[in-house]
This record gives C-alpha cells, structure tokens and sequence, in this order.
C-alpha cells in the first residue's frame, strides 16, 4: 500500500531499490509531479564523500553552473521544517552541522554527473535514471501480470544470449591452450581463464563476486551482473579469441590485458536477474504495446 507522508512541498511515496540499496520516493520541491533526489543519497549511490559532492555544488552555483529552483533547492536554507528534514532521514546532528542540504531534480542530477566525470559515476548514473526517476516500479502495480522492461534491460537479455553464444569460442581458443601446452588439461583451465577475466575487470574472482553481491554460491554469476559488466567480459573474451587466433601465447595475452584494463572496477548488480526476465511471458518497453518474450 502506497505510503503517503507530506513535508510542506515534497511528498514520499514508497521505496524503490537501486544499486542495491533501498532509497525513499520523493516528488516535489521542483514541481508535484517531478521526482528528485537529496544529494546525500547520491552521494551514497555513487560511493563518494557527502563534503566533497556539496563543495562541487557550491562552486558551480557560483559561476551559474546550476540553477536555484530548476536544479537545486537548499533545503537547510528553506521553509522546510527540522522535524521534516528528520523524516528525510537526516539526523538532529546532520542538521545542525551542514551548511547545506540540496535537494536535486533530474536535470541537476545530470548535470552533477558530468562533473563527476568517471566511468563509474556514468554507470551509475544510467541505474539511477533507469530505476529510480523511471520508477517501473509504479508502472509494473498498475499491471501485476505484466513485466516491465526497459531498453537496458532488454539489452542485458541480448548481451547474455550472445554471450553464450561467443562462450563457445573462448572454449575452442581454450583448447588451443591446453593442446600448445600453455595450460593443464582439465576443468581448471576453464575456470582459470574465467577467473582471470574477472580479476582483471573486478580484482576478485567467481566465489568473491558473488559474496560482493550477496549472490548464492550455485547462482550462475553472468545471470545476475548488470549490461555494462556482461559487455565488458564479453570485450575481453572477444580479445582473448582474437589474439589465440593470431597465435599469440597465453603468458602473452595476459600480460596484454593487464595493460588495456589497468583500473578495476566494482561489479554491479542488475536490477532483475536473467532468470527473472525470462520468466516474463509478455512485456512492454516504454509503451503500451505488449510483446512475447523470447
């Protein structure tokens, strides 16, 4: 049952997950119908200092960067009452120590990310619009037999179909491995070379992945990480079949890859796992138009 609680302009209805942690609904501030975001939580989104995001703030609204009223809203500096700020989670403490309290629409959600500027910050800005301003959510209680998807989930579909399919080539280039020499001929050679994708992308392997993301150990890991992730093992598997059959070694490989992906990065989550969209038996995308799964 949708959850209704008015802080003079802003109004929260429910919660949504999005990367993983549970962030209040707010609509209001900048219009009643337009969602927006405090920047604490973005701050807790993107993994980055709450100080740090308000010094960037404050620095572009001195040169016109963001707009008060179209981008932000100072809540510190409002009408908004201290008791209505506690129940948007800040504490008495929080409070008082803050210069500032913004609040941010869509637009100035954008246009922070573009400050941020960091491979991750724009995968994480992608979750954020898709989970939390799209809101499917709302759209899937209006239709209870429906599943809902957007473009990138449809795309994540396709990734981990063709990733299968490539799948089948890193096995080939596998076996090229073993019969060179350059690896023992067993199951561990297997598993070997996917762990070293992923410590290369991630800097952990299979088992610590799915610690990281509070995964069972039995779940197959590709079914459950996001489309940017599936893109990126399935680039380095690309290479590794590349450079097998142009006859590089493996030692060789490797020590390519290292080079090419120096910075690791934090494995994400999907919203909704291979599994669970496969379910669906009908879906729509940012429309009403439904259409079979396949």
């Amino acid at each position: 049952m949708e959850n209704k609680n008015s802080f003079n302009e802003l109004v929260i209805k429910g919660k949504t997950k999005v990367c993983g942690i549970e962030i209040s609904n707010l609509y209001g501030g900048f219009s009643d119908d337009q969602k927006s975001i405090l920047v604490k939580t973005v701050a807790e989104l993107h993994k980055r200092p709450l100080k740090k995001i308000n010094e960037l703030i404050n620095k572009h609204i001195e040169d016109k960067y963001f707009k008060e009223g179209i981008d932000f809203i100072d809540l510190k500096n409002s009408v908004l009452s201290k008791d209505s700020l506690l129940e948007l989670g800040f504490t008495k403490q929080s409070i008082g120590n803050a210069h500032n309290i913004y609040l941010l629409s869509q637009q100035g959600y954008t246009l922070l990310l573009k400050l941020l500027d960091s491979e991750l910050a724009m995968k994480q800005y992608k979750i954020v619009i898709r989970d939390y301003f799209k809101l499917k959510e709302e759209k899937e209680l209006k239709e209870p037999n429906i599943i809902y998807l957007t473009h990138e989930e449809v795309e994540q579909l396709v990734t981990r179909k063709d990733g299968t399919i490539r799948r089948k080539r890193e096995v080939g280039s596998i076996s090229t491995f073993i019969q060179r020499g350059e690896l023992p001929n067993n199951r561990i050679s297997y598993a070997k070379i996917t762990n070293i994708t992923y410590d290369i992308l991630f800097g952990m392997y299979t088992k610590e992945i799915k610690e990281h993301l509070d995964l069972r150990q039995q779940d197959n890991l590709r079914d459950f990480l996001s489309t940017p992730d599936l893109s990126l093992i399935r680039e380095i598997e690309d290479e590794i079949h590349w450079m097998c059959k142009k006859g590089y070694t493996w030692r060789e490989i490797y020590r390519d890859l290292v080079k090419e992906y120096p910075d690791q990065i934090e494995p994400i989550k999907a919203e909704k796992s291979i599994k669970e969209l496969k379910k669906a038996k009908k879906f729509a995308i940012d429309s009403n138009e439904f259409k079979k799964l396949t």
